[in-house]
């Protein structure tokens, strides 16, 4: 059983994608500062540096609204991100420390696909091993496959998939490379649906538009 405190920011991620969307790749900190300006019942907010870390290495992202979770962005080029990672979840988010508690640290947007399109920052989370290993041996090695041969899409932002919620959430079905088309995807998306119905997700985010969608963007990630 995973400790609470992994639960609590899986959960605090799993809410903010549910409620429209969640940030998890951005080239510059002023994204933030944007977005925030543009919504600010969701992003309010301010960047708050790390004591153990330059400004070019990462930050930390605290929500105004104190029932929320701060959160960890990094340089996706940045070592020793797992030592940066523990060092904030024992700061932030009352752990103990990284031992035992059964986690990958997880750049929830792809680390070398992050670098090649030029992101900045990306997102950091505690995630299971199983759907971590699972994402990044299939999903995640299409998407670097797929920038080397057509050219990184040099995106500002990149917000949360549903295969990126699925990874953070358990599910480990991603048991081939997305096919080139969308109805070979249908099975894999249709079982990622169910993982994330059973975890908790509203029906109103797991529709079967939202099923047809991502099999077809399975097919063109990168």
């Amino acid at each position: 059983m995973q400790p609470a405190w992994v639960k609590r920011q899986v959960d605090d991620f799993v809410t903010e994608f549910a409620t429209d969307h969640a940030l998890i790749g951005i080239r510059h900190r002023d994204a933030l500062l944007l977005a925030h300006l543009l919504d600010q019942g969701k992003y309010d907010g301010q960047i708050e540096p790390t004591p153990d870390l330059a400004w070019s290495e990462g930050f930390v992202w605290r929500p105004a609204d104190r029932a929320r979770l701060p959160q960890l962005w990094l340089d996706p080029r940045k070592t020793g991100y797992r030592d940066a990672f523990e060092r904030f979840a024992k700061r932030e988010l009352g752990a103990p420390g990284l031992g035992g508690a059964n986690v990958h640290i997880d750049h929830v947007f792809p680390k070398k696909a992050g670098a090649m399109g030029g992101l900045g920052y990306v997102r950091m989370l505690a995630a299971p091993p199983e759907s971590n290993m699972a994402a990044g041996r299939t999903l995640e090695k299409a998407m670097v496959a797929r920038n080397a041969l057509h050219g990184p899409r040099k995106r500002h932002t990149r917000d949360a998939t549903y295969f990126s919620v699925g990874k953070a959430t358990g599910f480990a079905g991603y048991t081939a490379l997305p096919d080139a088309d969308a109805k070979a995807n249908a099975p894999m998306v249709a079982a990622l649906m169910a993982h994330l119905r059973a975890w908790g997700l509203p029906p109103g985010v797991l529709t079967a538009l939202d099923e047809r969608l991502t099999a077809r963007t399975a097919c063109k990630v990168h």
